[in-house]
This record gives C-alpha cells, sequence and structure tokens, in this order.
C-alpha cells in the first residue's frame, strides 16, 4: 500500500496541484486585461503550497483572484505600458548608428531589469489583498533591499527563454511543458525565493516595519 504521507505520495500530490494552478492561470489571463489578476491568484495559491496550508488549489485561486484583481490589474496595467514604450524605444534605437545609441539601448535594459525585480515582488505581494500604491512601494523597496533574492527570482523567469534560446527547435516540446505545468512552476520557484521576506512582513493595517 501507498503511504499518503511518504515524500513521493506528497510530492505527487504537490505536483498535481501545481499542474491545476498552471492550468487555472493560461485560462484566466487569456483576455490578456485579467492577466494580473491571474498571476497575483497564482502566487497567492503557490505561497500557501509552500507554507503547507492550502488543500483545495481551485477554491483558493478563485478566491485570490476575486479579493486581489483590483491591485493586480493595476499593476500589469502599468506593466504593459511600461513595457511597450521600453521595447520601442529598444527598437527605435536600434534603427540607429553610433555609440550613443548603443548606450542609450543599455539604459533601455538597464530600466527592462528594473521593471523586471519590481515585477517579481509585486504579483506575490499583491495577494495580500493591500492597495495598489502600498504593494507598489513594497515591491519597489524590496526589489532593490532585497537585490539577491530578486535576482534569483528573476532566473527562474528567464529559464524558459533560455532553453528556447539554447535549443531553438525545441520550442514545441518547450510550450507543451508551460502549458502543463511550466507557468506555475516558475511561480512556484520564485514563491520558494520570496515567501521567508513576505512572511516577515508586517500584516494588513500594521504600522510596523518589515525584518
Amino acid at each position: 500500500m501507498v503511504d499518503p504521507n511518504s515524500r513521493t505520495w506528497q510530492a505527487l500530490g504537490l505536483a498535481a496541484d501545481v499542474v491545476v494552478v498552471n492550468a487555472l492561470t493560461i485560462v484566466c489571463s487569456l483576455p490578456v486585461v485579467t492577466a494580473g489578476a491571474a498571476l497575483s491568484a497564482a502566487h497567492g495559491t503557490l505561497l500557501e503550497m509552500v507554507r503547507e496550508e492550502g488543500a483545495k488549489p481551485a477554491r483558493t485561486y478563485f478566491s485570490y483572484f476575486t479579493r486581489t484583481w483590483r491591485t493586480a490589474t493595476f499593476g500589469w496595467l502599468l506593466l504593459l505600458a511600461v513595457g511597450s514604450v521600453l521595447g520601442w524605444e529598444y527598437w527605435a534605437l536600434g534603427r540607429m548608428d553610433g555609440g550613443a545609441a548603443l548606450v542609450a539601448q543599455a539604459g533601455v535594459l538597464a530600466g527592462a531589469i528594473l521593471v523586471t525585480l519590481w515585477a517579481v515582488w509585486f504579483f506575490p505581494l499583491a495577494s495580500r489583498g493591500e492597495g495598489f500604491a502600498r504593494t507598489a512601494k513594497l515591491a519597489a523597496l524590496l526589489a532593490l533591499g532585497k537585490l539577491p533574492r530578486s535576482l534569483l527570482a528573476s532566473v527562474w523567469l528567464l529559464i524558459p527563454a533560455v532553453l528556447i534560446i539554447l535549443n531553438p527547435g525545441g520550442w514545441v516540446l518547450w510550450l507543451a511543458v508551460m502549458a502543463i505545468i511550466g507557468v506555475a512552476l516558475m511561480l512556484y520557484l520564485v514563491d520558494l525565493v520570496v515567501v521567508e521576506t513576505i512572511d516577515s512582513l508586517p500584516p494588513r493595517g500594521s504600522t510596523g516595519s518589515a525584518q
């Protein structure tokens, strides 16, 4: 008989829950505008898994989705706007000649890195259910104040892109992996990095400072 308390059984259960979160995140992101709420709900659910709390991922996911959609959507739309501007600037500078254009492109890339570090913290923090202004400020502070964690979390998000670059012919396989478990697995790895810091923050409405 299989021992439900064994590490193997628990690992299989965790994998199944991550697959559920992956499917919900993809489906809830399809309208694009709701992708921010989908990411926040995924992080909230996965953070509970990291803490070994929640037992019903679908119910937990939709609970976070409805509670955090406003803050998460504001953040997502801001991220889309800033990302679009940075992408256009990089493309436009790439059509120019000279060292000044290269320096400017480097500046745009630096800006993109900072935005990525901010996003790494924003969506997990949005699952706390606080307002946009406070969540965005906390994300900015933690992005730089916890730079090693920010960089490590960002690395997990870049792995799919790196794998595709290293093996362009395997994009169908990578796409299948992302569709089955990859998206939520990346977010789970991010949450393993940020959970300790997030749990050290004062509760909602508290005036204390983070450790």
